[in-house]
């Protein structure tokens, strides 16, 4: 080949991106989870952290969002009969009894750990809707995997946003001063997630 021929090849060569800029991701594993089978005008995905946010995913998951992920700290806040493809166990931490500044510690040491579940299980989706209940350490230490989510997100090209479901102790649970003051400081971080439109 003269040297020519080769530079021309190269000049197209250095911007081959170019033909794949903008192109629609396509996000396959062999671990992904099945399409959603529920009825949805949203391309979603649900994600419940902590024994409470597990128990309102699992409720999605049993309505047919396949594509639903449990992330914990410990195996024994995990819902009944639920397909350990759907379960996400933070290592070496075993709960965070209540502890949301040590969960949310466990959390930033092990973000790449969910944003892996993330991609290999759930594929392309447009929305992420993140549950947890406040009172909990795990569930409430949630806000700190929002950077994460968002990457995902991102790496995806979704179209959507991360939406968080949060469910408020009863009035009983609140006179346990450590609840009541997880649940607020939950409200508070999910409160100063700054949104740009």
């Amino acid at each position: 080949m003269s040297e020519e021929n080769n530079n021309e090849n190269n000049e197209f060569d250095d911007f081959d991106f170019v033909d794949h800029y903008g192109s629609t991701v396509e996000v396959n594993h062999e671990d992904q989870l099945p399409d959603n089978t529920a009825v949805s005008a949203l391309n979603c995905a649900f994600v419940g952290v902590g024994g409470g946010g597990g128990k309102m995913a699992k409720a999605f998951l049993d309505l047919g969002f396949s594509k639903t992920l449990l992330i914990n700290t410990t195996e024994k806040d995990q819902p009944d009969n639920v397909d350990p493809k759907h379960l996400v166990l933070i290592p070496n931490a075993d709960g965070v009894a209540k502890d949301v500044s040590f969960g949310k510690t466990v959390f930033k040491n092990n973000g790449a750990v969910v944003e892996d579940a993330l991609r290999t299980k759930l594929g392309k989706v447009d929305w992420l809707f993140v549950m947890a209940g406040g009172g909990g350490g795990t569930g409430s230490a949630c806000v700190s995997l929002h950077d994460v989510f968002e990457r995902y997100l991102a790496s995806v090209q979704a179209e959507g946003r991360v939406i968080y479901m949060i469910s408020w102790p009863t009035a009983q649970e609140l006179l346990n001063p450590t609840i009541a003051k997880n649940a607020l400081s939950l409200i508070n971080d999910v409160s100063n997630i700054r949104i740009l439109y």
